[in-house]
């Protein structure tokens, strides 16, 4: 019987997430709707080789509450549950959460997988970690998921160099690659 993934695209409908643009003559309005739901498709087209049911809190543009994300993933019983953000607030990087006050060693040592795979593909283009870049944090969708989950905080939106990256569709593809690579190892497929 394959595992089953859960993928949240941060925000969506009414939502936006965070705001940003590139610089230069013809800057480009950047949502964090659109990219996080860009990268949870193109990351479940990369995973679709593997025995791996792969589901989504939601498919096109629309608004999901939180706790109707984690609903969804635990009415399916979720094997891993990925939650795709980009971030904002003036700085620059990657980082990952965990469950503030649920951190089991498990839960963090899949973590460490998954940030540990995007990481080195980040290096490589000279993005760095987000301060310490493995947190944890009591977010709704952490908390209130039954199965282990994680929160990807990709880039900053509202950060000029952060943003020139993520409008490029090179670094969208490289990233869902190694998001599902990362996944994939998560998940013992690899």
């Amino acid at each position: 019987m394959p595992k089953i993934l859960v993928l949240d695209p941060g925000h969506g409908g009414e939502d936006p997430g965070a705001v940003g643009k590139t610089t230069g003559k013809m800057p480009v309005l950047l949502k964090e709707k659109d990219l996080t739901l860009k990268l949870a498709k193109v990351c479940a087209e990369k995973l679709a080789p593997y025995d791996l049911n792969v589901k989504f809190t939601r498919e096109d543009d629309r608004y999901v509450s939180l706790y109707e994300r984690a609903n969804i993933a635990n009415r399916l019983k979720a094997d891993y549950f990925c939650s795709i953000h980009i971030n904002a607030g003036g700085g620059t990087g990657f980082e990952s959460y965990v469950h503030s006050t649920a951190v089991e060693k498990h839960t963090d040592e899949l973590r460490a997988i998954l940030h540990d795979q995007i990481m080195a593909y980040l290096k490589k283009i000279n993005v760095k970690e987000h301060g310490q870049g493995k947190k944890a944090a009591n977010f709704a969708v952490l908390r209130s998921t039954a199965m282990p989950a994680v929160l990807l905080e990709c880039l900053f939106i509202d950060t000029s160099t952060d943003a020139e990256k993520l409008a490029d569709e090179s670094f969208l593809q490289g990233l869902a690659n190694e998001m599902a690579y990362g996944l994939a190892r998560v998940l013992n497929l690899v």
